[in-house]
């Protein structure tokens, strides 16, 4: 149990660990592969750079890591027998996520015309409905279609945060290359959309009738998130979200804006966690290389960054074995094995990740402080399997390692704070309506909230457990009743 006790609490010193092994380890060529001893490789060097960037790390092992990533990405896109690692759009759509991984960096040697030179690889290699695993097939590949998205999305960002007109390195302004990023943001948008399906999801496969893919899902969740929330000149939203179609491979066209295509894909994450939940997925697309994604972890990720709280009890499984997999002798994250666990690249890159995520979530929801402290952890939160009102202001609590329904007095004001939530919708109410019900501004929910929940942990003896939880409501903040583990 001491071991599944380190967590998030525990995420700081493992991520700077991780990032001094990785700079122990850098390649002579600045690169990186995908274990420790491998062949550098543009997507494990991309994917090192964001662990980096996580630990507070930069200077030249980041200079020299963007050099190798500069260089190699032509080369690496060039046919095979010219000397290539074939014309794969993963090297451009990774290169591109690696070179923008340090906006501070933007500006070093060659990574303004690399970036430029991967707008006009995608630009010359769009197939319908987004791009291809590799040139010469026309399908579409969702994976390689969402990486593109997310990589330009970054560098709509990056644009706009230099300001319009800008002259760039190599003779670009910010304001034409702009005018050629948001077309091909566009694009692969639409390409995303059209293979939703009408569940929420995304199918291993595009264009034929497959079973849905939970990895599928939450990359394409990911890449639509990140094109929805970037910000324009000014502050204001970079991309207007507008209904758009959705869907029309297979179901019915269906109308739905980005925000609402992103939390429909994170709720259907949630409902099948036990899909991913200890699941590394193999890509099915990609052809001649063994292709997993650590589904346990992206998957984490994007449900968090659709709105799910870090604490939701169906997350618990996929946190307790990111926690497992941390390796101390290595000083990186294993991957999990049917017959070996090894420390890989790729293991670090998307457990970071989702922690870095639920980092971000919990402080904007106003309890980081706990876990910086020391005092929270989401690898101990006690899920209830049960939680009943009661008279004189009680709630009555039950825990999977409680004999007995335990009894939680409260205060006449936050007893009306659980009922109110209670006797709502089964999904949920906004942080508007339960201030409504309770004749208190918008801004006192949360530290209602807080207090409730406090509350519920001190009657059980301090253990961490929420009854009631943060969620999204129809695309809004808000909370809901603590679901129990039978209800995942």
């Amino acid at each position: 149990m001491r071991k599944a006790r380190a967590g998030l609490s525990a995420f700081e010193a493992r991520a700077g660990e991780a990032a001094r092994t990785l700079l122990h380890n850098q390649g002579y060529d600045g690169g990186w592969g995908l274990t420790l001893t491998s062949v550098s490789s543009i997507v494990n060097t991309s994917e090192v750079l964001p662990i980096l960037r996580a630990a507070g790390l930069a200077g030249q092992p980041v200079r020299k890591a963007l050099d190798f990533l500069t260089g190699a990405i032509p080369e690496h896109c060039r046919p095979r027998h010219k000397g290539g690692r074939g014309e794969h759009t993963r090297f451009v759509a990774f290169g591109l996520t690696g070179l923008l991984s340090h906006p501070r960096f933007f500006h070093h040697d060659g990574v303004v015309e690399a970036a430029v030179w991967c707008v006009g690889w995608l630009e010359d290699h769009r197939v319908d409905h987004g791009w291809p695993e590799v040139l010469g097939l026309d399908d579409t590949s969702l994976h390689q279609t969402a990486l593109a998205v997310h990589g330009l999305a970054q560098l709509r960002d990056t644009l706009h945060e230099l300001g319009p007109g800008f002259v760039l390195p190599g003779g670009a302004d910010t304001t034409s290359l702009l005018g050629r990023v948001e077309p091909l943001i566009d694009h692969g948008v639409h390409g995303l959309l059209y293979h939703r399906r009408s569940s929420g999801a995304w199918g291993w496969r595009t264009y034929v009738n497959t079973d849905p893919s939970p990895s599928k899902t939450a990359l394409c969740l990911l890449a639509l998130s990140a094109v929805a929330s970037g910000a324009g000149p000014g502050g204001e939203p970079a991309y207007r979200d507008a209904p758009r179609d959705a869907g029309g491979v297979h179901g019915p066209v269906q109308k739905k804006r980005l925000t609402e295509a992103v939390v429909e894909a994170g709720q259907w994450l949630l409902r099948n966690h036990h899909r991913w939940e200890t699941f590394v997925e193999d890509d099915k697309d990609v052809q001649g290389t063994a292709w997993e994604h650590m589904a346990y972890a992206l998957c984490t990720q994007a449900v968090i960054r659709a709105g799910a709280n870090p604490r939701d009890p169906r997350l618990s499984t996929a946190w307790r074995l990111m926690n497992d997999l941390w390796e101390p002798e290595a000083g990186m994250w294993n991957e999990p094995g049917a017959f070996v666990k090894r420390a890989t690249i790729r293991a670090a890159y998307y457990t970071v990740s989702a922690y870095q995520e639920a980092l971000g979530r919990l402080a904007r929801i106003g309890i980081g402080e706990e876990i910086r402290a020391g005092n929270s952890d989401i690898a101990v939160e006690i899920p209830l399997r049960g939680a009943e009102l009661a008279a004189g202001h009680t709630v009555l609590l039950t825990t999977p390692d409680s004999d007995g329904p335990v009894a939680c007095q409260l205060s006449e004001r936050l007893f009306d704070l659980a009922k109110v939530v209670h006797d709502g919708p089964g999904e949920g109410m906004s942080t508007e309506q339960i201030a409504q019900a309770l004749f208190v501004a918008p801004s006192s929910v949360p530290k209602y909230v807080q207090r409730l929940n406090q509350a519920v942990s001190a009657a059980l003896g301090g253990t961490p457990a929420r009854l009631l939880m943060a969620d999204t409501v129809n695309g809004s903040g808000g909370y809901a009743w603590a679901r129990s583990e039978a209800t995942g």
